[in-house]
């Protein structure tokens, strides 16, 4: 059987994110639909959700049920065209595959949690 080392591990793990991300990269460019697209986004998310997505993003800390929530209702493709690109500003330091790779266990987890909430009328992983 083989076995992975710890570096073939990491760039498999690194391809996965990759290709999971991807499809949102795809609605970034600069187009006045893209910018109507993520105000649309930021209007299904109240600003206090938002904040607390964002700090759970670059700090650890934890999303209430309620903003999870509503994060999921916003859809994944609104959260990854977010994150996008408010990872491409200039004013953004941090690592951002550790960002990218922590927005996606975020958005997991509470999926997750709103299947375990309301299974019958929480929204597809999917748009």
């Amino acid at each position: 059987m083989a076995r992975f080392t710890g570096y073939q591990t990491s760039a498999i793990l690194i391809f996965v994110i990759a290709m999971t991300i991807l499809p949102g990269l795809a609605t970034l460019a600069h187009s006045p639909s893209n910018f109507m697209f993520l105000e649309e986004c930021k209007s299904r998310l109240h600003a206090r959700c938002g904040k607390e997505i964002f700090i759970t993003i670059i700090k650890e800390w934890s999303i209430s049920d309620r903003c999870c929530m509503e994060f999921v209702a916003m859809g994944q493709s609104c959260h990854f065209a977010l994150v996008n690109k408010a990872l491409s500003s200039p004013l953004f330091k941090l690592n951002k595959l550790d960002a990218l790779t922590k927005s996606s266990e975020i958005w997991n987890q509470c999926f997750e949690l709103s299947q375990f909430l309301s299974p019958a009328t929480s929204p597809s992983s999917e748009e």
